[in-house]
């Protein structure tokens, strides 16, 4: 008997079953495993001791429950008034911060402290704060010890769209229904993925009709065993990544189809990178196992590189074989996702108002802006008002994946909406909500934001302001996306760009691969605020677009040398520069007059060397330094001087600085850059 058989026998999940069997010390991967003669014999006993235990803690619960009813006609003693009321003396306080710091207002605000006190206090340790000066962390940890008070830490999280504007709805735990898994097929370019839709869509028609059924929008639902499954057609790994990014979490269950005639490939492995990073169930599909040459157990031979095991090797994760082309073990396939999916136990609530997400949207020339919506959670119904981020409408028409016009939709059903007042995006969350004025209002708000966040944008770097941006920002490292024309490549290329790296600057390569320069590298570029270099290979076309767009670098170059010589010169703009003082020379002041208005003036005779009037200088006395800034001016006679020189006499005034004593020394010199060099 198989796990999943055993469940339903008794009445339990496949998670339960194999819980107890781990718990029993039986070892089993996954619902379709089976259970031996001697393994079997043991979890039935549990099971039907369980049972009988469960029917005596319902006894006892019963019971419990008519002794409750008998308690309540007890009158309950009166409580003491003296207790009432009370207040803890030890309270402790919490001052909260959010991020790393908090102003010396905001922190006495917190504390109900005259920020006058703290700031007294503060200044009789000798450190001088206002109101609005910033306390670090740690700053603000040690003060708060002194008021017998503890620092809490709060990070700042950015709300989703939904929850912004209060448009999130709970399940109703009376209400949660089984719904429809969704699934994904993501895979190599050519390993079967089209054909593999096609083949599904084709052969399992939902209700049962005959024949073919055309496609009308990206996505559509099979029918198999009464349960429906819904399969998504995703433009990409990247466009699936970027939906996940911006909350938009579209899939159940991803299927990786792989050729058995051609293995794991670059879009293989990165396919099982999305995967794995939106955390979703992973079923291997080996497709094409019909052709000359096709090899199943290498597929999973070099899969496991990957952490994606059979059961039968000592792993969790599913493997079909299949052939999409001749419709061998498609039913198989879907048998596996329904498995996959009791097990992940995915309900909703059909009853609440609707939550979807764009797959896909366009201008019709005819109906005007149309979109390809899965529905999430909850049902919308023809003539529901509704929000989509920058774009709200009214629904005019749903049509579901068969072409068939239909009054009301339902959780993980696909659907294409008429009624936008605009086009919206891929990724953007629809909400159903109660009237056209508050759409209008939610948009408005919506609209304004992101123009402001908009302005508030800075530019993507390059090299040449590279430096510029340095010195605002205090930046201490270059990000860069590496891609090259081979594997060898990219490893050559990193290493003589980490080479350049020392304990001041550092180059942070955040992704490197071999192959052209693709949409998704200008994405990352924009998120991460890097730099693009491409060895022997260039952008693609919507590369450049989506380049342009964003303002995101890129550098190609056909010789290493280049580039390591390109990046050292902007690593070196980043290094903290070095000065070294020049001595010029030294002046003795002979008399003192004062000038009203202006202040001392010295009378001086040059001793050694000379002083130029953009000289920094030192005022000597005793040989102590007592001040060191600038010339205010320098004069020969009545007249400016630019320079005066040893043996001359001249006058000057220090900036502010009026202290000078007839026979203190003035000493001139000159800091001068020192060129600064990564080596």
């Amino acid at each position: 008997m198989r796990v999943h058989e055993l469940a339903k026998k008794y009445n339990k999940t496949n998670k339960e079953i194999l819980e107890l069997l781990n718990n029993l010390g039986i070892e089993v991967k996954s619902h379709l495993s089976k259970i031996n003669e001697d393994a079997l014999e043991i979890i039935t006993d549990e099971l039907e001791t369980s049972k009988k235990s469960e029917k005596q803690k319902e006894a006892k619960k019963l019971e419990e429950t008519v002794l409750k009813k008998e308690e309540k006609t007890i009158s309950k003693p009166k409580e003491d008034k003296k207790s009432q009321g009370t207040k803890e003396e030890n309270d402790i306080k919490v001052i909260k911060i959010i991020g790393d710091e908090i102003t010396l207002k905001e922190f006495a605000e917190q504390l109900k402290l005259n920020p006058t006190d703290l700031i007294k206090k503060l200044f009789l340790k000798g450190k001088m704060f206002t109101i609005n000066s910033v306390l670090s962390y740690e700053q603000a940890e040690e003060l708060a010890l002194e008021y017998d008070a503890l620092i809490e830490k709060e990070e700042v999280v950015e709300e989703s769209f939904g929850e912004k504007f209060s448009l999130e709805e709970k399940d109703k735990e009376e209400n949660l229904e089984e719904r429809a898994p969704i699934i994904t097929i993501m895979g190599h370019v050519d390993h079967g993925k089209t054909s593999l839709l096609d083949t599904i869509r084709k052969t399992n028609v939902a209700g049962g009709e005959a024949g073919g059924i055309t496609q009308k929008i990206g996505a559509y639902q099979v029918e198999r065993h009464g349960k429906k499954i819904t399969f998504i057609d995703t433009p990409g790994h990247e466009a699936f990544t970027e939906m996940r990014a911006r909350g938009a979490e579209v899939t159940d269950i991803a299927i990786l189809i792989v050729a058995a005639d051609d293995g794991v490939k670059p879009q293989t492995i990165e396919a099982i990178s999305h995967a794995k990073a939106a955390e979703v169930p992973i079923i291997v599909a080996i497709n094409k196992i019909d052709k000359p040459g096709a090899d199943p157990t290498r597929v999973r031979t070099e899969l496991m590189e990957y952490g994606l095991i059979a059961p039968e090797w000592g792993g969790d994760t599913e493997f079909v074989e299949i052939s999409a082309k001749f419709n061998k073990n498609i039913d198989m396939l879907l048998e596996t996702i329904l498995l996959t999916a009791e097990i992940l136990e995915l309900k909703a609530d059909f009853k609440k108002r609707a939550k979807g997400i764009v797959l896909e949207s366009r201008l019709d020339p005819k109906l005007g802006p149309v979109a390809d919506v899965l529905i999430k959670e909850g049902n919308l119904k023809v003539g529901e008002v509704f929000v989509c981020d920058e774009t709200f409408g009214k629904v005019r028409a749903l049509i579901n994946d068969k072409g068939e016009r239909v009054n009301k939709v339902y959780a993980s059903q696909p659907v294409e909406i008429l009624g936008f007042d605009t086009v919206p995006n891929a990724g953007d969350v629809l909400y159903a909500i109660k009237n056209e004025k508050q759409a209008k209002k939610i948009v408005e708000e919506v609209i304004k934001q992101k123009k402001l966040k908009e302005q508030n944008r800075t530019k993507h770097v390059s090299l040449e302001s590279f430096s510029k941006q340095l010195e605002a920002e205090k930046l201490k490292e270059l990000k860069l996306i590496l891609r090259a024309d081979s594997g060898g490549s990219v490893e050559a290329l990193k290493d003589s760009l980490n080479k350049l790296s020392n304990d001041e600057v550092a180059v942070n390569i955040i992704q490197a691969a071999a192959g052209a320069i693709t949409e998704g590298d200008i994405m990352l570029a924009e998120a991460s605020d890097a730099i693009i270099i491409g060895f022997h290979v260039r952008p693609t076309t919507k590369a450049i677009k989506a380049a342009e767009k964003a303002g995101v670098e890129i550098r190609t170059h056909n010789v290493i040398y280049h580039i390591t010589e390109e990046i050292e010169k902007a690593l070196t703009g980043m290094l903290e520069p070095e000065f070294k003082e020049v001595y010029l020379g030294r002046i003795e002041i002979k008399k003192v007059f004062k000038i009203s208005k202006v202040g001392n003036i010295a009378g001086c005779l040059v001793e050694d060397g000379k002083v130029r009037k953009t000289s920094n200088v030192r005022i000597l006395r005793n040989n102590i330094v007592i001040y060191d800034g600038k010339l205010a001016s320098l004069k020969r006679y009545q007249n400016d001087a630019n320079e005066v020189v040893a043996g001359q006499e001249c006058g000057l005034h220090i900036e502010n600085f009026n202290d000078i004593k007839e026979g203190d020394v003035v000493e001139a010199y000159e800091l001068e850059e020192v060129k600064r060099t990564l080596r």
